[in-house]
Parts: structure tokens; C-alpha cells; sequence
């Protein structure tokens, strides 16, 4: 009853919302709307709608034209150059050229706290090679680009909108199919369709309203209610309520990246747990693990246990270093040989309802290896910055994922990468991340990665643990939706039809 009354108390009145206003239940509130220095995965979803990019994915992850209409890698790999779609503009009537490219990588690369700077460590800048032709210019060999370009990476502001620098989120310009309107944090971001937008005739949501949510069954309760029309990640355990419920429909696919528990190795307080300095202990909490029963219990065995940060059916998966089995009686000995053998640790989590479960059956599990978790449940915003400052010795996140692999590992353990809160760091890696960047064969690449793995994997910077099968449900008003791996709204073809 209580929970009942809890999910009554946070519904939101459905009113009489007009056909053409698309409202999105969101598993977590936007960051910033400013592509460079965004984090979030919901700030990824809604600059999709505000910022279009260089180029995109279809649904079986191909690379297809957007802003650019074709791209051709040249100088060995070390130059990659784009074709610009003519007559675009930007919302503010500002050109859509190769010197607005210019100006946007520019800005990614030197912007104060660029988020974007760390996935492209290779680009040097661009070169014009006529007005509608750019050329974007790496040091080295930089196959992984592509899946950048594809993402937060590619997204194109207006140049006349430059000048704000790091207050451009407070009145964001873009090219893509939707206007910002406003925002209030925790509670809604509202975008409008831009009819000057150079793909009009297919945008046909006249308004979306993006509502955060971190709660799953409260996203449910309100899209039952009819006061969302859509929402993102569908409990594992509600995914046959919304088949069982007339008028919703489901959508679903494996996500590209991966659930992992971060350890904080030498970035400010957290660095000072034992956990930091000894593998030994991080090994010990890895073998108390039963990574199939966990995704059994909390998600009823939807998603797919794993142990790196693709998937076990991904050709880039390291054969060489399966899942390991769990091994109470070899954790309890490892914690023994390094001198701990009843350790505590903090583990920082986001306050949401799917991961405070996994928490919970992660610290029931350690308890039995002799490990004793303090769960530390924070607001999403305040567990970023947690992890920023260096204040948490183990972290449980997810990370959304990229169409190639390099995405998934070089910015979370490559030194300096943009993700590596943990500041883990191991020259080797390195060197073996960047020689793979180098290399377009999957075989070639496979065996680089093979490397990479077993280091990593006995050094434990990160336990991987699942990869999600994400899952949407809407109403079935909704058409022209199609789930994504990289589990990112494209809002082309779809309509609303009138109740």
C-alpha cells in the first residue's frame, strides 16, 4: 500500500495534452545543453533533438549521413574528410559551412572543462578545403573518430552563439529539428519544432517535453495514467506489465556499453581505501560476485552478464579472460594475504530504484566474502561530482556506449581520458589503446584488445558486471519509433496521433 501511495503521490496530471506534444519519461535529469561539456546520457538524448551532428548511425550501427552527406578517410587515416550538406543554417540564420565545423571542433578541443577533448586526443584541427568541404586534421592514425562524430562529438552550435562560452547552455543554438524552449531542473526541458530545420518535412512532433524520473515504476505509473507518452529504460521487471497493457507498445535492444563498479585509485580522498592500492582486495570483491544471479534477482535474467566493457557475442570481446566464476573461499584468501580480511568499503550509487537494488545484492553478497559495502545513495548530479572530486572508493554507474569499442575502454582507463575518475594508469595500456585506434581490421584490433584485457582485468580498475537490454515503452499513438542500440532518440517519421 505504501508503494501504491508513493506512485499515486508522484503522478502527474495528464490533463488534455495537445496530439503533437510528445512527453518522454526520462530515467535522470539533464546535466548541461551544451554538447562539449555534457556528461550525462539524458543530456545526450535531449541536445539530439536540439543539435544535430556530423553524421549518424542506422539501427544496425552503419555510419550515415547527416550534416555531412559523405566522408572519405585520406592520408593514411590521418585526415578525414567531410562533404557538407548546402542550404542549412543554423536556428539563429547563421551559415552551416566548413568554417562553422571549424569553429565547433575548435571549440570541442580548447573550451574550458570540453568533455570532448579527451575523446579526440588525436585531432589537431581542421582544414577548409572549400566552402562546403572540411577536413579534419589528426596526428595519428584515429579509426575510432567515426563513433565521435556520431555522438556529442559531431553536434554543430551556432558560431554566432560561441561568444557565450560556458553560459551558451542558458540559451543553446543549434541546426537540429527542435528549438530549446525551457527548463526546469528535476522537473522538465522543453524543446519546439524549428520549421527552418533542413529535414522539416519529416519532423512532425510539434513539441516534446522531456519529464526526469528516476523512479521506474513512477515513469510507468504516470505513461498507464497517460500523462507521458513515452519513457526509456522499462524495469526488467515491468516489461510484461506493458505487454499485458492495452494500448502500450515495447521496444527494445542490447545497449552498446556496459554496468560496472569504477574503483578510485589515485584521484583525491576516496584514493585513500586499501581497495586503491590492492588489487588483491578488488579481485576478492570481484570472486564474491555471481554476476548471472545478480541480473537474475534484480532483473529477472533480461540483461547480459559480462565482464568487459563489450559483451560476451561483440568480436572485440577478449576471449582470453572469461567471466570468472564466484569464489567465496579464494576471495576470503586473497583478503587474508593482503592483510584485510574484514575490509570496508564506501560505495557511492545514484539514487535510483533498479540500482539501489543491484547495490544491495552486491553488499549481501560481499558480506559473505567478509567485505562490508556502505551504500552511499546520491542525487545522479551530486554522484557525478562525487566522482569528479575523487570522494568515492568504488562507484556503480553505467556507461551508454559507442558504436566502436575504443569508446568503451580508452575514455575510462587511458590515461587522462575523460571518464577515468578512478585515475587509473598503466603506460602499457596505453600504448596498446593507441596502437589500436591505428588498425581497421576487427581481427587485427581483436587481438590488440586481447592485450588490453588481460591487464586491465587483473589490475581491476573497473568489475564490469552487465549489459543491459534497454527497453521503451509508449503508448501505441506513437509511430515511426525505432530502438536504437546506442539507445538515442531520432525523432524523424515519428507522429503522435490524436486520442
Amino acid at each position: 500500500m505504501a508503494r501504491l501511495g508513493l506512485v499515486a503521490a508522484a503522478m502527474l496530471v495528464a490533463g488534455s495534452a495537445q496530439a503533437q506534444n510528445l512527453r518522454v519519461g526520462m530515467f535522470e535529469d539533464l546535466d548541461i545543453m551544451d554538447p562539449a561539456l555534457s556528461r550525462f546520457f539524458s543530456g545526450l538524448q535531449i541536445l539530439s533533438a536540439t543539435c544535430d551532428k556530423l553524421l549518424d548511425l542506422s539501427p544496425d550501427l552503419t555510419v550515415v549521413p547527416a550534416l555531412a552527406e559523405s566522408y572519405e578517410w585520406v592520408d593514411g587515416a590521418r585526415g578525414l574528410v567531410l562533404k557538407l550538406r548546402r542550404g542549412v543554417t543554423f536556428q539563429d540564420g547563421a551559415p552551416f559551412d566548413a568554417e562553422a565545423v571549424r569553429a565547433n571542433i575548435d571549440r570541442q578541443m580548447n573550451l574550458q572543462g570540453s568533455f570532448r577533448r579527451g575523446e579526440m586526443p588525436d585531432v589537431t584541427g581542421v582544414t577548409i578545403i572549400d566552402s562546403h568541404t572540411a577536413r579534419i586534421e589528426l596526428r595519428n592514425p584515429f579509426i575510432p573518430l567515426m563513433s565521435i562524430l556520431v555522438t556529442r562529438g559531431g553536434m554543430m552550435i551556432s558560431p554566432r552563439a560561441m561568444d557565450q562560452g560556458r553560459d551558451f547552455a542558458r540559451n543553446p543554438v543549434c541546426s537540429g529539428p527542435y528549438r530549446f524552449t525551457e527548463r526546469v531542473a528535476q522537473d522538465r526541458t522543453v524543446v519546439d519544432r524549428w520549421p527552418g530545420h533542413w529535414n522539416a518535412q519529416n519532423i512532425h512532433i510539434q513539441r516534446i517535453t522531456f519529464r526526469p524520473m528516476a523512479d521506474g515504476t513512477v515513469r510507468l505509473a504516470n505513461l498507464r495514467g497517460g500523462a507521458l507518452d513515452i519513457m526509456e529504460r522499462v524495469g526488467a521487471t515491468d516489461i510484461e506489465q506493458v505487454r499485458r497493457t492495452p494500448g502500450l507498445a515495447l521496444a527494445s535492444a542490447p545497449e552498446l556499453g556496459h554496468n560496472f563498479l569504477r574503483f578510485n585509485i589515485a584521484n583525491g580522498p576516496g584514493a585513500a581505501s586499501p581497495f586503491a592500492r590492492d588489487a588483491r582486495l578488488r579481485e576478492a570483491l570481484e570472486l564474491s560476485i555471481d554476476r548471472a544471479a545478480l541480473n537474475q534477482v534484480v532483473f529477472e535474467g533480461a540483461h547480459i552478464p559480462g565482464n568487459q566493457w563489450v559483451n560476451p557475442q561483440s568480436p572485440f570481446y577478449a576471449r582470453n579472460v572469461p567471466i570468472p566464476a564466484r569464489d567465496v573461499a579464494k576471495a576470503r584468501r586473497l583478503l587474508a594475504e593482503a592483510g584485510h580480511p574484514a575490509p570496508t568499503l564506501r560505495l557511492v550509487v545514484p539514487n535510483a530504484g533498479e540500482t539501489i537494488q543491484v547495490a544491495e545484492v552486491i553488499q549481501a553478497m560481499a558480506r559473505d566474502a567478509g567485505i562490508d559495502i556502505r551504500i552511499q545513495a546520491m542525487e545522479i548530479g551530486a554522484a557525478v561530482r562525487a566522482q569528479i572530486n575523487g570522494d568515492f572508493e568504488v562507484f556503480l554507474g553505467f556507461w551508454g556506449g559507442r558504436s566502436d569499442p575504443d569508446g568503451n575502454i580508452s575514455f575510462h582507463i587511458g590515461t587522462g581520458g575523460p571518464n577515468n575518475d578512478g585515475k587509473y594508469s598503466n603506460a602499457a595500456v596505453d600504448g596498446w589503446l593507441a596502437e589500436a585506434r591505428a588498425v581497421p581490421e576487427t581481427a587485427a584490433r581483436s587481438a590488440i584488445y586481447e592485450r588490453v584485457a588481460a591487464q586491465v582485468l587483473a589490475d581491476r580498475p573497473y568489475v564490469y558486471l552487465w549489459h543491459r537490454r534497454n527497453s521503451w515503452a509508449y503508448t501505441d499513438r506513437l509511430t515511426g519509433f525505432v530502438a536504437y542500440p546506442d539507445g538515442v532518440f531520432r525523432w524523424a517519421g515519428m507522429r503522435l496521433r490524436e486520442r
